[in-house]
Formats: C-alpha cells, sequence, structure tokens
C-alpha cells in the first residue's frame, strides 16, 4: 500500500511539472535543478563531464542503466515568454505588422538554443578494476543575433529598406529586389553572428580510484568519443572580418550557387563530417563529505567532408526572397537558402576541420548526514567556435532529500551572457532497496521565467527510465554509505 500510494504522488506530480514546463536544458536531470554538477555526478551521467567519478559510486549497485534522457533550454531575448512557442510554429503566417515587430524584435537580441538527447547510458563501477561509463548522446546549439540589416533583409526580404528597386523576372514571374547602392557584405552585417553546429557522440569513460584512504581520495578518469557530425554553419562578421563556413545534413535542403569536391547528390539523412574528443577528469573526497572535483572536457575535432562551403565578402545588389514570414528562424532551409537570402558568395571545399566547444569545469560539494548537500560549479569556455558558450558561467545550490523515495533540488546560475537564473528540479525513487532503484524526474534551468515575460529561458531535462542494480556484500559498501544522496 505504501509504494502504491508513492506511485500515485509521482505520477500526479510528474504531470503537474511536464504541463508547466514545457522546454528543457541539456546536462543530467539528477542536478541540472542545482546548478553544480561536476563533483556530484557518477555512473553514466558523468560521462562527458568529469569522468573520474565513475571512480566512486553513488550506492551500493554495480551497474546503472538509462533511456531517453532529453535537455532542451531557450534563451530569447527578441521573444517574450508567450511567445516563445512560435519559434517552432511553421503555420502561422506574419502580418505586416508582426513582420515589422519581427525585424525590431530580433535586431541587436541573442537567441540560444541546446538541445541533448541520450538514447541510452551505461555504466559498471567496480571498487577494485574501476568503473565504466559509455553513452550515445545527440547534441545541437543554436547561437544568433542580428543586427539591424540582416534582420530587415531575413524577414522582409525584397521589401527591406535597402532595396530601391522591385522588378519581376518575365521569364521565372519571380519578384527581385534590387540595390543601385550596393554595399558589401561585411559592411551591412556588422555584428552578424549565426551559429549552429549539431553533432552525435560515443562516448567511452574510464575513471577509478588512484589514492584511497580514510579521509583523503583521489579519482582520475579520462573519457574518448567518437563523433559523426551532421551539420555546422558559422557565420560571423566582427570588426569588418568575415568568419563563414557551412557543412550542412542534405535533409535540411539548402543549396548553394558554387559547386562543391564534397556536394552530397541525395537527401538522405548522414552525417557529414567525422572527429573525436577527449575529456579529462579529477575528483578529491575529503572526510568522506567533501568532494572538489575539476574536468577539461570536448578537447577535439571533426573534419567535415560533405557538402562543405567557405563564406567570402561580395556586393549585395539583389534578393529573390520575400523573406520568412513567421518566427520560426530554426528552419534551416528557410533562414540559410543562400541562393535567395545572398548571405556572400560561397566556396566549395573538400574538407574543413573545426574544434569542439572545448570548457573547463571545477566545482565541489560538501553533504550533511546524508540528506543534505550544498554545491558550487564554475564553468569556462576555452575556445571560440560554434557550440561554445561566450562568458563563464558560475552556480550554487543544494540537493534535499527529506525521504528515501524523494529529492528536490534548487540552486542561482549566473553567466554565459544568458543572465542569472534560479533552476529547480525534482527526482523520485518509486523503488530504493540494496539490490535495485529505480528513479525518475524532471528540471527546469530557470524557474523565474514562469513568473516574467522579458528574456525568458524556456527549459526542461527529464529522465524516466533510469535504473540501477546489482548489490555487493554489506561489508564491502563504498565509502561506509557517507558519500551518497541516495538513502538505503
Amino acid at each position: 500500500m505504501k509504494i502504491q500510494i508513492q506511485l500515485v504522488v509521482v505520477a500526479l506530480l510528474i504531470i503537474l511539472f511536464i504541463k508547466s514546463f514545457s522546454q528543457t536544458q541539456s546536462g543530467a536531470f539528477t542536478v541540472t535543478g542545482a546548478g553544480y554538477s561536476t563533483s556530484v555526478v557518477t555512473d553514466y551521467q558523468c560521462v562527458g563531464l568529469n569522468p573520474a567519478n565513475l571512480g566512486w559510486k553513488r550506492n551500493n549497485h554495480l551497474m546503472n542503466i538509462g533511456f531517453g534522457e532529453t535537455g532542451v533550454s531557450i534563451y530569447s531575448e527578441p521573444l517574450k515568454r508567450a511567445l516563445v512557442n512560435d519559434l517552432f510554429n511553421t503555420n502561422k503566417k506574419f502580418s505586416e505588422t508582426e513582420r515589422q515587430e519581427a525585424v525590431t524584435n530580433f535586431t541587436d537580441a541573442k537567441l540560444q538554443m541546446e538541445a541533448s538527447v541520450s538514447g541510452i547510458g551505461l555504466s559498471f563501477q567496480d571498487d577494485k578494476i574501476g568503473g565504466f561509463g559509455f553513452t550515445i548522446r545527440e547534441r545541437m546549439m543554436w547561437d544568433s543575433n542580428l543586427n539591424e540589416e540582416s534582420a530587415d533583409i531575413l524577414f522582409n526580404g525584397y521589401n527591406a529598406s535597402y532595396f530601391d528597386t522591385l522588378v519581376v523576372d518575365f521569364e521565372s514571374g519571380d519578384t527581385v529586389g534590387i540595390s543601385y547602392n550596393p554595399k558589401m557584405v561585411t559592411e551591412l552585417f556588422e555584428g552578424t553572428r549565426l551559429e549552429v553546429l549539431w553533432f552525435r557522440e560515443y562516448n567511452f569513460s574510464y575513471g577509478r580510484s588512484i589514492i584511497n584512504r580514510n579521509n583523503f581520495s583521489i579519482y582520475g578518469g579520462v573519457g574518448f568519443k567518437y563523433i559523426e557530425g551532421y551539420s555546422v554553419f558559422n557565420y560571423t562578421y566582427k570588426n569588418g572580418t568575415l568568419k563563414a563556413f557551412s557543412a550542412l545534413n542534405p535533409t535540411i535542403g539548402v543549396e548553394y550557387d558554387a559547386s562543391s569536391p564534397s556536394k552530397i547528390d541525395n537527401n538522405d539523412y548522414q552525417a557529414v563530417g567525422t572527429g573525436w574528443g577527449l575529456d579529462f577528469g579529477l575528483s578529491v573526497l575529503l572526510f568522506k563529505n567533501l568532494r572538489v572535483a575539476v574536468s577539461l572536457t570536448d578537447f577535439g575535432k571533426i573534419n567535415w567532408d560533405g557538402n562543405v562551403y567557405k563564406g567570402e565578402g561580395a556586393l549585395l545588389s539583389d534578393i529573390e526572397t520575400g523573406g520568412i514570414d513567421n518566427y520560426n528562424i530554426f528552419e534551416l532551409q528557410e533562414t540559410l537558402s543562400a541562393d535567395d537570402m545572398k548571405w556572400g558568395e560561397w566556396e566549395g571545399l573538400e574538407n574543413k576541420e573545426t574544434e569542439l566547444p572545448m570548457n573547463f569545469r571545477a566545482g565541489a560539494s560538501y553533504l550533511l548526514k546524508n540528506k543534505f548537500e550544498f554545491g558550487t560549479e564554475l564553468y569556462l569556455p576555452m575556445n571560440e567556435v560554434a557550440g561554445a558558450y561566450d562568458k563563464v558561467i558560475v552556480g550554487l545550490g543544494t540537493r534535499i532529500s527529506p525521504v528515501k523515495w524523494f529529492r528536490v533540488s534548487a540552486g542561482v546560475v549566473s553567466g554565459g551572457a544568458t543572465g542569472t537564473n534560479i533552476p529547480m528540479g525534482i527526482s523520485f525513487f518509486p523503488f530504493n532497496n540494496e539490490s535495485f532503484s529505480w528513479e525518475l524526474g524532471v528540471a527546469v534551468k530557470d524557474i523565474t521565467t514562469y513568473f516574467s515575460q522579458d528574456k525568458p529561458t524556456v527549459s526542461y531535462a527529464m529522465g524516466l527510465l533510469r535504473f540501477s542494480f546489482g548489490s555487493l556484500d554489506k561489508e564491502k559498501r563504498f565509502e561506509d554509505n557517507n558519500d551518497s544522496m541516495m538513502i538505503d
């Protein structure tokens, strides 16, 4: 009866949470709501964050497995919270007033989206041989900031104020906007940035104890990832310098004027690049309650060898599109159509190598009486590439487990050019015993978004199928169970 009551409560709260929070953030759902992760995530969830944490267990179980853990986060300066869903609405058609509002809203306004879907994650952790973790994860990042001219042309097309005259091509019947005082795109689009990165990683990591004393333990770990690149688009004009590169999945359907030796002559869903990456981590446990950790992740490269193009500066003298007629600028076929939008001249390449968005993390956490955990985090981007954050991010928060089957988390996170956020999350353990546990939960990156309209961060992180099983003898329980937020 007790278990039945718990399951009913879990189901009701999950339904309420999912109704309230309909978008997500990437990362482990168990710590998204706390605002810190480097020192506390373990088993397969630490793969890609800090592989050293595979050297210790969150409970007495040998194996962990999870399916379909998802995170999405959208930070929107252009649109208020009530309009964020319109970013995915392809059926909406602008009125003339809404089209002009779109230009105003998107001028010098940051739009950032990140998504992560873990198809499967699994780990095996043994005190003597160490821990092994493996994940398959899809990652997608979008970051854009348009100046007034690029926003005007994107939404208004040939009706933008830049074009002097409209003419009709009698052969095709298409309307063409012409400027009789054309400018170089490097001048016209100064300050414009549009970056997209989409790839899948297969990450195998190993971590183990290096030094293990009563009040002092050190763990080290390394991860290797094989990467399939599915799309990249990096288009930045800054201080008169053009940085433009593209390798898009054939399914997107963007066609360029120029040919390319790497052009793919089909519309199949396929990788357009491959690469590798490395993760390194180090964790320290002091007095069985204090953890300190650092990690360097996404050190690596992708070699793009399909549909590869390099952008060049050119005069923008004419355009053949009426602009996009809704807020869905994520529709890359419309947004990035080189034939119509005239972002510049494009030259085909055989291949192009880019770095992964490398980052450094440092964190610490303190566990009090197995029920209260307090932590802090520092995230530092190490390079300026597509998919990287703009600035340093810092966070602090707490996770509280008042009863065996429930945990709540909350924190404060600031930086990354997205302001200050208040993350929150809840997790449930319908089953949690010596031989088996089932964890499910949801979290949001910023709870204040749902009480304010301006500059929202609409997000959610969710996992419903996270399990651990396979117990050791009680006499060999790792670190006397003083190190886990899981309550046995």
